[in-house]
Protein backbone atom coordinates (compact mmCIF):
# COMPACT_ATOMS: atom_id res chain seq x y z
CA UNK A 1 0.00 0.00 0.00
CA UNK A 2 1.58 3.33 -0.73
CA UNK A 3 1.92 6.37 1.25
CA UNK A 4 0.70 9.31 0.53
CA UNK A 5 2.98 12.10 1.43
CA UNK A 6 1.98 16.03 1.84
CA UNK A 7 4.18 18.82 1.33
CA UNK A 8 4.51 22.24 3.50
CA UNK A 9 6.52 24.85 2.68
CA UNK A 10 6.80 28.52 4.66
CA UNK A 11 4.36 30.84 2.77
CA UNK A 12 5.69 34.28 5.58
CA UNK A 13 6.68 34.06 8.72
CA UNK A 14 5.84 37.30 10.94
CA UNK A 15 8.06 38.33 14.02
CA UNK A 16 7.70 41.12 16.34
CA UNK A 17 11.03 43.23 17.64
CA UNK A 18 10.62 45.23 20.42
CA UNK A 19 13.81 47.23 20.89
CA UNK A 20 12.97 47.42 24.84
CA UNK A 21 13.82 43.90 25.57
CA UNK A 22 17.39 42.56 25.82
CA UNK A 23 16.86 39.67 23.26
CA UNK A 24 14.30 42.24 20.95
CA UNK A 25 11.26 39.73 21.44
CA UNK A 26 10.41 39.39 25.10
CA UNK A 27 11.23 38.94 28.92
CA UNK A 28 14.48 37.09 29.72
CA UNK A 29 13.58 33.46 29.77
CA UNK A 30 15.30 30.17 31.09
CA UNK A 31 12.84 27.70 29.08
CA UNK A 32 9.57 29.32 27.57
CA UNK A 33 9.02 32.12 26.06
CA UNK A 34 6.47 34.61 27.00
CA UNK A 35 5.74 36.98 24.11
CA UNK A 36 3.39 40.75 24.98
CA UNK A 37 1.27 39.66 21.88
CA UNK A 38 -0.79 36.89 20.92
CA UNK A 39 -1.90 36.74 16.92
CA UNK A 40 -5.30 34.93 16.64
CA UNK A 41 -6.08 34.61 13.08
CA UNK A 42 -10.30 36.00 12.57
CA UNK A 43 -12.78 33.93 12.10
CA UNK A 44 -12.78 34.67 8.33
CA UNK A 45 -9.10 33.96 7.79
CA UNK A 46 -9.59 30.75 10.05
CA UNK A 47 -12.15 29.38 6.70
CA UNK A 48 -9.78 30.81 4.27
CA UNK A 49 -6.72 28.69 5.99
CA UNK A 50 -8.68 25.40 5.89
CA UNK A 51 -9.88 26.48 2.04
CA UNK A 52 -6.28 26.71 1.08
CA UNK A 53 -4.99 23.80 3.44
CA UNK A 54 -2.41 26.40 4.93
CA UNK A 55 -1.40 25.79 8.59
CA UNK A 56 -1.03 28.63 11.37
CA UNK A 57 2.23 27.75 13.23
CA UNK A 58 3.05 30.12 16.41
CA UNK A 59 6.43 30.23 16.54
CA UNK A 60 6.57 32.39 20.74
CA UNK A 61 10.80 32.72 20.08
CA UNK A 62 10.40 35.46 17.88
CA UNK A 63 6.95 36.73 18.81
CA UNK A 64 5.13 36.11 16.28
CA UNK A 65 4.14 33.19 13.83
CA UNK A 66 4.45 31.14 10.86
CA UNK A 67 1.74 30.38 8.41
CA UNK A 68 3.17 27.00 5.98
CA UNK A 69 1.46 26.06 2.17
CA UNK A 70 0.52 23.02 1.27
CA UNK A 71 2.40 22.78 -2.53
CA UNK A 72 2.55 20.65 -5.21
CA UNK A 73 4.85 20.42 -8.44
CA UNK A 74 7.91 22.58 -8.66
CA UNK A 75 7.52 25.32 -11.82
CA UNK A 76 10.83 25.03 -14.65
CA UNK A 77 12.67 27.42 -12.28
CA UNK A 78 12.70 24.81 -9.31
CA UNK A 79 9.61 27.63 -7.15
CA UNK A 80 6.97 25.42 -5.62
CA UNK A 81 3.29 25.67 -6.79
CA UNK A 82 0.57 26.37 -4.37
CA UNK A 83 -1.71 23.56 -4.03
CA UNK A 84 -4.85 25.77 -4.45
CA UNK A 85 -5.35 28.89 -6.05
CA UNK A 86 -6.04 31.90 -3.52
CA UNK A 87 -9.45 33.78 -4.15
CA UNK A 88 -9.15 37.23 -6.01
CA UNK A 89 -9.03 39.99 -3.12
CA UNK A 90 -7.93 36.77 -0.43
CA UNK A 91 -6.10 37.92 2.51
CA UNK A 92 -5.42 36.88 5.89
CA UNK A 93 -6.01 38.75 9.00
CA UNK A 94 -4.82 38.36 12.57
CA UNK A 95 -6.10 39.71 15.79
CA UNK A 96 -3.10 40.79 17.78
CA UNK A 97 -3.94 40.63 21.60
CA UNK A 98 -2.07 42.45 24.59
CA UNK A 99 -0.82 40.21 27.18
CA UNK A 100 1.26 43.02 28.97
CA UNK A 101 -0.03 46.42 29.48
CA UNK A 102 3.43 47.80 30.08
CA UNK A 103 4.31 47.88 26.67
CA UNK A 104 2.24 50.88 26.29
CA UNK A 105 4.85 52.28 28.95
CA UNK A 106 7.92 51.22 27.37
CA UNK A 107 7.39 51.40 24.09
CA UNK A 108 7.56 54.74 22.28
CA UNK A 109 4.04 54.54 21.59
CA UNK A 110 0.97 57.04 22.63
CA UNK A 111 -0.27 56.28 25.53
CA UNK A 112 -3.58 54.08 26.14
CA UNK A 113 -6.29 56.30 25.60
CA UNK A 114 -9.53 53.95 25.31
CA UNK A 115 -10.54 55.52 22.01
CA UNK A 116 -11.51 53.01 19.98
CA UNK A 117 -8.64 53.17 17.80
CA UNK A 118 -6.43 50.04 16.76
CA UNK A 119 -2.98 49.53 15.18
CA UNK A 120 -3.46 47.95 11.69
CA UNK A 121 -0.38 46.60 10.24
CA UNK A 122 -0.69 45.59 6.39
CA UNK A 123 1.91 43.98 3.50
CA UNK A 124 0.79 46.78 1.34
CA UNK A 125 3.64 49.11 2.29
CA UNK A 126 5.29 49.83 -0.81
CA UNK A 127 9.17 50.31 -0.07
CA UNK A 128 10.85 48.43 -2.71
CA UNK A 129 13.77 48.71 -0.78
CA UNK A 130 13.05 46.57 2.22
CA UNK A 131 14.77 43.60 2.09
CA UNK A 132 12.55 40.15 1.92
CA UNK A 133 14.26 39.09 5.32
CA UNK A 134 13.03 42.18 7.11
CA UNK A 135 9.58 43.09 5.69
CA UNK A 136 8.54 46.23 8.05
CA UNK A 137 4.81 46.33 8.56
CA UNK A 138 5.07 49.78 9.48
CA UNK A 139 5.10 52.66 7.82
CA UNK A 140 7.88 54.33 8.63
CA UNK A 141 10.91 51.75 8.18
CA UNK A 142 11.88 52.56 11.82
CA UNK A 143 8.86 51.10 13.48
CA UNK A 144 5.84 51.62 14.80
CA UNK A 145 4.52 55.28 15.62
CA UNK A 146 0.91 56.32 16.37
CA UNK A 147 0.14 58.96 14.15
CA UNK A 148 1.06 56.29 11.58
CA UNK A 149 0.11 53.35 12.39
CA UNK A 150 -3.56 53.70 14.66
CA UNK A 151 -6.69 53.99 13.37
CA UNK A 152 -10.21 53.81 14.32
CA UNK A 153 -12.38 50.75 14.38
CA UNK A 154 -15.81 49.98 14.26
CA UNK A 155 -18.16 46.70 14.24
CA UNK A 156 -21.27 45.72 12.45
CA UNK A 157 -23.13 49.43 12.84
CA UNK A 158 -21.64 52.38 11.67
CA UNK A 159 -22.76 55.90 12.90
CA UNK A 160 -21.16 59.48 11.30
CA UNK A 161 -22.14 62.95 12.14
CA UNK A 162 -21.84 65.16 8.79
CA UNK A 163 -21.72 68.90 9.59
CA UNK A 164 -24.16 69.48 6.62
CA UNK A 165 -27.42 67.88 6.34
CA UNK A 166 -27.24 64.95 3.27
CA UNK A 167 -28.98 64.16 0.33
CA UNK A 168 -30.11 60.81 -0.48
CA UNK A 169 -27.35 59.39 -3.33
CA UNK A 170 -24.49 61.69 -2.06
CA UNK A 171 -23.40 59.27 0.79
CA UNK A 172 -21.37 55.74 0.38
CA UNK A 173 -19.20 53.74 2.15
CA UNK A 174 -16.21 51.83 0.06
CA UNK A 175 -14.67 48.62 1.59
CA UNK A 176 -11.09 49.60 0.12
CA UNK A 177 -10.03 45.61 -0.83
CA UNK A 178 -13.11 44.81 -2.35
CA UNK A 179 -14.41 47.69 -3.89
CA UNK A 180 -17.96 47.03 -2.55
CA UNK A 181 -19.86 50.28 -1.84
CA UNK A 182 -22.78 49.92 0.79
CA UNK A 183 -25.56 52.73 1.28
CA UNK A 184 -26.71 54.33 4.44
CA UNK A 185 -29.38 52.38 6.08
CA UNK A 186 -30.70 55.49 6.92
CA UNK A 187 -30.09 59.11 6.50
CA UNK A 188 -31.52 61.63 9.37
CA UNK A 189 -31.31 65.31 8.42
CA UNK A 190 -32.43 68.26 10.74
CA UNK A 191 -31.78 71.92 9.98
CA UNK A 192 -27.67 71.62 10.69
CA UNK A 193 -26.78 68.34 10.09
CA UNK A 194 -26.82 64.77 9.26
CA UNK A 195 -26.83 61.24 10.50
CA UNK A 196 -25.66 58.92 8.79
CA UNK A 197 -26.56 55.18 9.51
CA UNK A 198 -24.75 52.23 7.94
CA UNK A 199 -25.39 48.04 8.27
CA UNK A 200 -21.80 46.50 7.49
CA UNK A 201 -22.88 43.19 8.09
CA UNK A 202 -22.54 42.02 4.61
CA UNK A 203 -18.51 43.29 4.24
CA UNK A 204 -15.63 40.87 4.65
CA UNK A 205 -13.37 42.95 7.88
CA UNK A 206 -11.21 45.67 6.09
CA UNK A 207 -10.51 49.45 5.76
CA UNK A 208 -13.67 51.44 4.94
CA UNK A 209 -13.88 54.81 3.56
CA UNK A 210 -16.90 57.16 4.17
CA UNK A 211 -17.91 59.62 0.89
CA UNK A 212 -19.90 62.39 1.28
CA UNK A 213 -20.42 64.87 -1.97
CA UNK A 214 -17.87 62.24 -3.44
CA UNK A 215 -15.04 63.80 -0.46
CA UNK A 216 -13.91 61.39 1.95
CA UNK A 217 -14.71 62.51 5.24
CA UNK A 218 -13.52 59.03 8.20
CA UNK A 219 -11.64 56.17 7.08
CA UNK A 220 -11.92 53.12 10.12
CA UNK A 221 -11.42 49.20 10.21
CA UNK A 222 -14.51 47.53 10.31
CA UNK A 223 -13.84 44.52 12.79
CA UNK A 224 -17.15 42.35 12.51
CA UNK A 225 -17.14 40.63 15.75
CA UNK A 226 -15.66 42.41 19.02
CA UNK A 227 -12.01 41.30 20.29
CA UNK A 228 -12.36 38.65 23.37
CA UNK A 229 -9.29 40.14 24.50
CA UNK A 230 -7.40 43.36 25.28
CA UNK A 231 -7.25 44.02 21.31
CA UNK A 232 -3.97 46.09 20.58
CA UNK A 233 -4.08 45.76 16.47
CA UNK A 234 -5.33 44.33 13.53
CA UNK A 235 -2.44 42.39 11.05
CA UNK A 236 -3.18 41.96 7.48
CA UNK A 237 -1.40 39.81 4.80
CA UNK A 238 -3.01 40.43 1.70
CA UNK A 239 -2.04 37.45 -1.22
CA UNK A 240 -2.76 39.31 -4.16
CA UNK A 241 0.15 38.52 -6.79
CA UNK A 242 0.17 42.50 -7.54
CA UNK A 243 2.14 43.48 -4.49
CA UNK A 244 5.30 45.07 -4.62
CA UNK A 245 8.07 41.76 -5.43
CA UNK A 246 9.62 42.16 -2.01
CA UNK A 247 6.30 41.97 -0.06
CA UNK A 248 4.56 39.45 -2.28
CA UNK A 249 3.71 36.62 -1.19
CA UNK A 250 1.98 34.26 -4.19
CA UNK A 251 3.34 34.82 -7.69
CA UNK A 252 1.05 35.69 -10.88
CA UNK A 253 1.65 31.88 -11.15
CA UNK A 254 0.75 30.38 -8.35
CA UNK A 255 4.30 29.89 -6.93
CA UNK A 256 6.11 30.69 -3.99
CA UNK A 257 9.81 32.43 -4.28
CA UNK A 258 12.27 31.63 -2.30
CA UNK A 259 13.07 32.66 0.42
CA UNK A 260 9.42 33.14 1.91
CA UNK A 261 8.93 36.55 2.68
CA UNK A 262 9.83 37.48 6.66
CA UNK A 263 7.22 40.13 8.30
CA UNK A 264 8.35 42.77 10.78
CA UNK A 265 6.73 44.54 13.34
CA UNK A 266 9.58 46.79 15.59
CA UNK A 267 9.05 48.70 18.67
CA UNK A 268 11.32 51.06 19.34
CA UNK A 269 12.52 51.55 22.74
CA UNK A 270 10.15 54.85 24.50
CA UNK A 271 12.97 57.86 25.82
CA UNK A 272 11.73 59.75 29.26
CA UNK A 273 13.23 62.21 31.53
CA UNK A 274 14.40 60.24 34.64
CA UNK A 275 13.33 62.35 37.69
CA UNK A 276 14.54 61.15 41.35
CA UNK A 277 12.68 62.84 43.86
CA UNK A 278 14.41 62.94 46.94
CA UNK A 279 12.45 63.27 50.46
CA UNK A 280 14.56 63.46 53.67
CA UNK A 281 13.29 63.29 57.26
CA UNK A 282 14.30 65.11 60.06
CA UNK A 283 16.08 62.58 61.42
CA UNK A 284 17.90 62.05 57.92
CA UNK A 285 21.66 62.48 58.33
CA UNK A 286 21.79 64.48 55.08
CA UNK A 287 19.18 66.47 56.47
CA UNK A 288 20.97 66.99 59.99
CA UNK A 289 24.22 67.77 58.01
CA UNK A 290 22.76 70.80 55.91
CA UNK A 291 20.86 72.01 58.94
CA UNK A 292 24.09 72.69 60.56
CA UNK A 293 25.81 74.61 57.96
CA UNK A 294 25.66 78.48 57.69
CA UNK A 295 23.83 79.64 54.46
CA UNK A 296 26.82 79.97 52.20
CA UNK A 297 28.24 76.83 53.31
CA UNK A 298 24.86 75.14 52.50
CA UNK A 299 24.81 76.78 49.24
CA UNK A 300 28.16 74.78 48.50
CA UNK A 301 27.19 71.84 49.58
CA UNK A 302 24.31 71.92 47.72
CA UNK A 303 26.46 72.82 44.29
CA UNK A 304 28.25 69.61 45.16
CA UNK A 305 25.28 67.45 45.60
CA UNK A 306 24.46 65.74 42.46
CA UNK A 307 23.51 61.92 40.74
CA UNK A 308 26.44 60.40 39.67
CA UNK A 309 26.80 58.18 36.41
CA UNK A 310 29.30 55.40 35.14
CA UNK A 311 27.63 56.61 31.74
CA UNK A 312 29.01 60.24 30.46
CA UNK A 313 25.97 60.77 28.37
CA UNK A 314 23.57 60.57 31.16
CA UNK A 315 24.01 63.94 33.97
CA UNK A 316 21.82 64.88 36.39
CA UNK A 317 20.59 68.42 37.40
CA UNK A 318 19.17 69.80 40.90
CA UNK A 319 15.44 71.02 40.60
CA UNK A 320 12.85 72.03 43.05
CA UNK A 321 15.46 72.41 45.79
CA UNK A 322 13.53 72.38 49.38
CA UNK A 323 14.65 71.72 52.74
CA UNK A 324 13.36 68.69 52.65
CA UNK A 325 12.71 67.76 49.04
CA UNK A 326 15.15 68.25 45.51
CA UNK A 327 14.63 66.77 42.69
CA UNK A 328 17.44 65.56 40.19
CA UNK A 329 16.55 65.70 36.93
CA UNK A 330 18.30 63.61 33.85
CA UNK A 331 19.50 66.41 31.36
CA UNK A 332 18.40 64.72 28.55
CA UNK A 333 15.84 62.01 27.68
CA UNK A 334 17.22 58.35 28.61
CA UNK A 335 15.99 55.10 26.35
CA UNK A 336 13.53 52.86 28.82
CA UNK A 337 15.29 48.95 28.67
CA UNK A 338 15.20 45.60 30.31
CA UNK A 339 18.73 46.19 30.59
CA UNK A 340 20.86 49.06 31.58
CA UNK A 341 24.38 49.17 30.60
CA UNK A 342 27.10 52.78 30.13
CA UNK A 343 27.11 53.22 26.67
CA UNK A 344 30.61 55.04 27.45
CA UNK A 345 32.07 51.82 28.90
CA UNK A 346 34.55 49.41 26.75
CA UNK A 347 33.04 46.52 28.53
CA UNK A 348 29.32 47.25 28.78
CA UNK A 349 29.14 47.59 32.24
CA UNK A 350 25.66 47.61 34.27
CA UNK A 351 24.58 51.44 34.49
CA UNK A 352 25.39 52.73 38.08
CA UNK A 353 23.99 55.66 39.46
CA UNK A 354 25.08 56.92 42.73
CA UNK A 355 23.73 60.06 45.22
CA UNK A 356 26.97 62.10 45.89
CA UNK A 357 28.08 65.04 48.25
CA UNK A 358 31.24 67.46 48.10
CA UNK A 359 31.91 65.90 44.46
CA UNK A 360 35.22 67.58 43.29
CA UNK A 361 36.57 68.20 46.55
CA UNK A 362 38.36 66.05 49.06
CA UNK A 363 35.00 65.34 51.06
CA UNK A 364 33.56 63.58 47.77
CA UNK A 365 31.63 61.09 49.18
CA UNK A 366 28.62 58.22 48.52
CA UNK A 367 25.53 59.30 50.07
CA UNK A 368 23.75 56.42 48.28
CA UNK A 369 24.86 53.64 45.72
CA UNK A 370 23.22 51.78 43.16
CA UNK A 371 19.92 53.85 42.56
CA UNK A 372 17.17 52.01 41.19
CA UNK A 373 16.52 52.28 37.68
CA UNK A 374 12.77 53.69 36.72
CA UNK A 375 9.59 51.06 37.33
CA UNK A 376 7.71 50.33 33.86
CA UNK A 377 4.28 50.82 35.67
CA UNK A 378 3.78 54.30 34.99
CA UNK A 379 5.27 56.92 33.04
CA UNK A 380 4.00 60.92 34.12
CA UNK A 381 3.29 63.12 30.58
CA UNK A 382 1.26 65.26 33.13
CA UNK A 383 3.57 67.76 32.04
CA UNK A 384 3.68 67.88 28.62
CA UNK A 385 6.05 68.05 25.82
CA UNK A 386 7.95 65.97 29.21
CA UNK A 387 7.38 62.91 29.51
CA UNK A 388 9.00 61.70 32.89
CA UNK A 389 9.78 58.58 34.50
CA UNK A 390 9.46 59.24 38.63
CA UNK A 391 11.61 57.57 41.07
CA UNK A 392 10.99 58.20 44.54
CA UNK A 393 13.91 58.30 47.10
CA UNK A 394 13.26 58.82 50.95
CA UNK A 395 16.49 59.33 53.05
Amino acid sequence: MGIIQTKYNPLFAVSVKQLFYDNNICQRYQTIPEPDFDFVPTTETIQLLQKLDLVFKPVPTAGGFWVLARVGDKTGSGNYLLRYQAPKGAKLSFLMLCRNPDLYNFNDLPLMSGDGSLYYFCNMVGDTTAPRSNLHLSKDVNGVKGTNDSMKYNSNAYTFVNSTPVTPGNAWLIHQLTGTIIQPRAIINDLSSARLLFDLTSLPSGICELFVNAVQVDSFYYLPMPAAGNLFGVMEINLSPNLDGNYRVIESDRSLQAPAPMYTIQFPKRKTTWRYRLSLTPNSPLYREMAALSAPAKTDFLNRLNIVSNDTAITFTKANVADTTIDFVSNSPIALQEVYTSSSSSSHDKLGLQLKKYIGNAQEATVKADLPYPSLDTVNQLQPPNIYSDIFLTL
